[in-house]
């Protein structure tokens, strides 16, 4: 176990730590969103044939967006991860659900998953220059994560009750709602294919 108090202010803090990295991995869902409306621009763009700042502006956020969603989900994909698992290491100073009293694993990407993620986004590999292009299917990893992480958040309301730990069980009553009002986001996005 990590020496990080997990009591009091400091569940709070690994609770909030936990939920800003959680709301990374909407980063390239949100990318999407807004440049999706900016639709003349991309028209534009495509047909540009000579090299436009703001397309390259454009394509780095992009770029950004995507890295820091694919880092974000390998990063939670670690937290959710027991700190006693044989399978991956931990260091002292990393954060884990299981430092809260959470037994379970809620491992989320398959080995390869994680193995592409850390070839490629993670580190400078040569996989990560031959595969320079790579797909995600980013959506299956969002939910995915996102699954496991409202889990863990039902099990930190669960086992830090309101009247004894106000703040924790407040932070992950904050944090639920938030993904709850992205996951209604994302819906009437897709619905309405913006």
């Amino acid at each position: 176990m990590s020496s990080f108090p997990h009591e009091g202010d400091g569940a709070v803090a690994l609770v909030e730590h936990f939920g800003s990295r959680l709301f990374l991995i909407f980063s390239y869902f949100f990318f999407s969103v807004e440049f999706k409306k900016d639709k003349i621009f991309i028209e534009d763009f495509v047909k540009e044939s000579r090299p436009d700042i703001r397309g390259f502006c454009v394509a780095t956020i992009q770029a950004a967006c995507l890295t820091t969603t694919l880092m974000a989900i390998r990063d939670l994909d670690d937290f959710l991860t027991p700190r006693d698992c044989r399978k991956r290491r931990s260091w002292p100073d990393d954060l884990k659900a299981s430092d809260l009293g959470f037994k379970e694993g809620l491992v989320f990407l398959t080995k390869r998953e994680r193995e592409r993620i850390n070839k490629i986004i993670m580190h400078s590999t040569v996989t990560g220059v031959e595969n320079y292009d790579a797909s995600w299917d980013i959506q299956e990893l969002t939910s995915k994560c996102v699954s496991q992480s409202l889990h863990f958040l039902s099990w930190v309301k669960t086992n830090y009750p309101s009247n004894k730990h106000s703040k924790v069980w407040a932070a992950a009553v904050f944090y639920t709602k938030l993904i709850e009002m992205v996951l209604t986001y994302a819906k009437k996005v897709n619905a309405s294919n913006i």
